[in-house]
């Protein structure tokens, strides 16, 4: 049972790390469906689509091998309440996901109009 939730624990770190290294290796084309990060504001230009995939790459490159290694290390330490820890270490990188979608889309606010144009 603990193996299964070790390997419950380490899905998200992998995914974030794996997405990333795809959109590095071959970003998604403007408007294109399927696994992308899709808002109001990467939809009006190709610039900030580019923009948004470059940084969310690179941003979840990292936090999947931080992750990783934090996640690993957490439920080696807590092994032996493990089935009451998992589930707090999976909703803390939930929590991290969703603050690095907060911060993609700082950026892109930060850097494009409300009409996808960049701002000088």
């Amino acid at each position: 049972m603990y193996l299964l939730c070790f390997l419950l624990v380490m899905l998200s770190p992998v995914a974030f790390f794996a997405v990333g290294l795809l959109w590095r290796l071959s970003p998604p084309t403007f408007l294109s469906k399927g696994l992308v990060y899709r808002t109001a504001l990467t939809e009006k230009s190709p610039e900030a689509w580019k923009m948004a995939h470059v940084h969310c790459a690179k941003l979840w490159m990292r936090i999947g091998l931080i992750l990783s290694v934090l996640s690993a290390v957490l439920m080696t330490v807590f092994q032996d309440a493990y089935t009451k820890f998992f589930l707090w270490l999976i909703g803390g990188q939930m929590a991290i996901f969703c603050a690095s979608a907060l911060l993609v889309d700082t950026l892109l606010k930060n850097t494009f109009d409300e009409n996808g144009t960049p701002r000088i």
